[in-house]
């Protein structure tokens, strides 16, 4: 991903290669950006690996809401984007190579595919549509036009990329929300991260605000392919006790895939073995089902509102004990439980009655 075209006298002004001299096919790897993927990928395991704790009721904390972790996760996914950015610049910045970047893109959208197939086996309320793959295949297509251009054009658009999103509640924004809302363009508006109603999943990665830092990424690799700054970072080499570091983050792809389901699948294996060391499971899953029916009622209801009214339905189906286990710990969605919360919605989310 990191490969670079070395310099040549008779480039354009942007710096792009002369088609008429030969190019060669492979130049060597950046350490250091490999370090880095590598130092990311090494984070990355850490939150998953604290979540799982979360999820599974090892821990009380609630990972997916705390604020550092909350940071924490925003920070490793911010720096996934940059490196995605960076190295497109860096292997194509000289000269874009058709093959290898089709090739990147498929293998990458393959696996986000892979991502989503196997959180809608394991987490159908909460599959993923829209996380850090699908973020960055999408940003590398739409990053292509951009490669042959001047370095700082990335950078600038980056701006309104990333500033968007804060004008969402605007009142023309607001109408044209209303508006997606009732046509079949909403899913994808809710996925573009300008929606004032994200999905619900456990990972979401829009295009706007995050695509901004692929930008600047691409920005800075484009800038140093087209300068000596890449013979400069090629030529330092890794202290070896880091070595480990980039060796994984030139598999980066491959162990994001599996890491998590090692992950999760080792710490399930120890909850069914002693089932006293999760008992915290029960608190998480009933905040994880308060959160999620915040988030849905927020699209309708005003805040204070929805905090009363799911609270009410959770209370409701704690009336029944089997049907709380079922609907909130288990997490199921069959008949039985779709009828259970319907009820305690209808009753909840009533207007209440006026005085005489």
């Amino acid at each position: 991903m990191n490969n670079l075209s070395p310099a040549r006298a008779g480039s354009s002004p942007f710096g792009l290669a002369d088609p008429a001299r030969p190019v060669p096919a492979q130049s060597p790897r950046i350490g250091l950006v490999d370090l880095a993927r590598g130092l990311a990928l090494a984070a990355m395991v850490v939150f998953h690996g604290a979540w799982d704790l979360s999820f599974l009721g090892f821990v009380q904390t609630d990972i997916s809401a705390d604020p550092g972790w909350r940071l924490f996760s925003h920070l490793i996914a911010g720096s996934f984007l940059l490196l995605a950015g960076l190295s497109l610049g860096l292997a194509h910045g000289r000269l874009l190579r058709p093959d290898p970047f089709r090739d990147r893109v498929v293998i990458i959208a393959g696996a986000a595919l892979l991502v989503t197939l196997g959180t809608w086996a394991a987490l159908s309320d909460r599959v993923v549509l829209f996380g850090i793959l699908h973020c960055i295949a999408l940003g590398s297509l739409l990053c292509r036009p951009l490669l042959r251009g001047p370095w700082w054009v990335p950078a600038l658009l980056a701006v309104p990329v990333g500033l968007l999103p804060l004008a969402s509640d605007h009142p023309a924004l607001s109408t044209l929300q209303s508006a997606i809302a009732a046509s079949p363009l909403h899913g994808l508006w809710r996925y573009s991260g300008l929606s004032l109603l994200p999905p619900v999943t456990v990972d979401f990665v829009p295009i706007f605000p995050w695509f901004a830092i692929t930008l600047v990424g691409l920005s800075l690799g484009l800038r140093l392919a087209r300068g000596a700054g890449a013979g400069r970072l090629a030529a330092v080499t890794v202290p070896s006790p880091l070595a480990p570091l980039a060796w994984a983050g030139r598999r980066s792809l491959p162990i994001y895939l599996i890491h998590q389901p090692v992950l999760i699948g080792c710490l399930m294996l120890v909850s069914y073995a002693m089932p006293g060391l999760t008992v915290g499971l029960a608190s998480r899953a009933e905040a994880t089902f308060r959160r999620d029916c915040v988030q849905e009622c927020r699209s309708s209801h005003a805040q204070d509102v929805c905090n009363r009214s799911c609270n009410c339905v959770i209370e409701m189906l704690r009336q029944d004990p089997a049907r709380f286990t079922s609907i909130v710990i288990e997490g199921r969605n069959d008949k039985g439980s779709t009828d259970g919360i319907n009820a305690a919605v209808t009753m909840c989310f009533r207007p209440p009655a006026s005085g005489g």
